[in-house]
């Protein structure tokens, strides 16, 4: 006659199975931010983070047309030093907009540019605005992914506050037409997380465009989490923060920006990771 497995027996098994459910709930919450991100990825350093104790020398430059680029303690008291882009909102004269931003990353050795078909970087921050002008009809840039060199002429990507009261991630294909990726509401004086993953191509076949805001990943146009985009313009693109406007807007602008990082993967650069 068969005998009954013993209760130490049966608590033996519990234990395991709670084990390897346990371990496999931690995987997923680290390692696995949406369905679009590579399974079993590790957080690694960085490619490059703005370090403000070096001021603005982490930046590969800053544009202040006029405006100045400072480190100050959150005024929100929550993120430690942060970097403070503050303009006037004057123009500095006719042709030139309004704008004062961060470019590129300057690394140990040298600038560190998105040129190569294929590449994949991951751009993390966090960013709080106020005040900010807008008017319906324009728009203010706080974000962009920015094309330099031979042919250069609009940003593939850029992150825009509207006069409606929102704020959106626009793209614009080789052929200059834009398509609103992604929006939400423009909240002022509060800290916004984002991540946005890039896959470096002229072709919008190979290309692509991911995004986090606040930690979850968003459904962009066409309802899924990677967006097919040529995200190389000209000989190579870097990205920028700050606030650059349409001529339309006035009056001062200060955006605060927090841990910006470029990496390899989404968990390399998630600001608060």
């Amino acid at each position: 006659m068969k005998r009954r497995p013993t209760l130490r027996i049966r608590w033996g098994v519990a234990l395991v199975t709670g084990i390897a459910l346990v371990g496999t709930w931690t995987a997923v919450a680290e390692e696995a931010p949406s369905a679009t991100e590579p399974a079993g990825a590790h957080r690694a350093a960085p490619l490059w983070r703005a370090d403000p104790a070096k001021g603005s020398a982490s930046f590969e430059g800053v544009e202040t047309k006029p405006g100045s680029v400072t480190v100050v303690d959150d005024p929100a008291g929550q993120h430690g030093r942060s970097f403070e882009l503050h303009t006037s909102g004057d123009k500095i004269d006719g042709p030139t907009r309004v704008r004062v931003e961060t470019r590129g990353h300057r690394t140990a050795g040298g600038p560190l540019r998105f040129s190569k078909e294929g590449d994949v970087f991951y751009i993390g921050w966090r960013s709080m605005w106020g005040p900010l002008p807008t008017k319906k009809g324009d728009w203010v840039v706080l974000w962009q992914l920015k094309d330099y060199g031979s042919g250069a002429s609009t940003p593939p990507l850029s992150l825009r506050a509207r006069g409606d009261g929102t704020v959106d991630l626009e793209y614009c294909d080789p052929e200059l037409k834009t398509t609103q990726l992604w929006h939400t509401g423009l909240s002022l004086k509060t800290w916004h997380d984002f991540v946005i993953g890039i896959k470096i191509s002229k072709n919008p076949a190979d290309g692509w465009v991911k995004l986090w805001h606040n930690g979850t990943a968003q459904k962009l146009a066409g309802g899924t989490e990677q967006y097919g985009a040529a995200t190389l313009r000209a000989d190579w693109v870097t990205d920028k923060w700050g606030v650059y406007r349409s001529d339309g807007v006035k009056g001062q602008a200060t955006a605060w920006l927090n841990s910006p990082a470029v990496g390899r993967s989404y968990l390399d650069v998630a600001p608060g990771r």
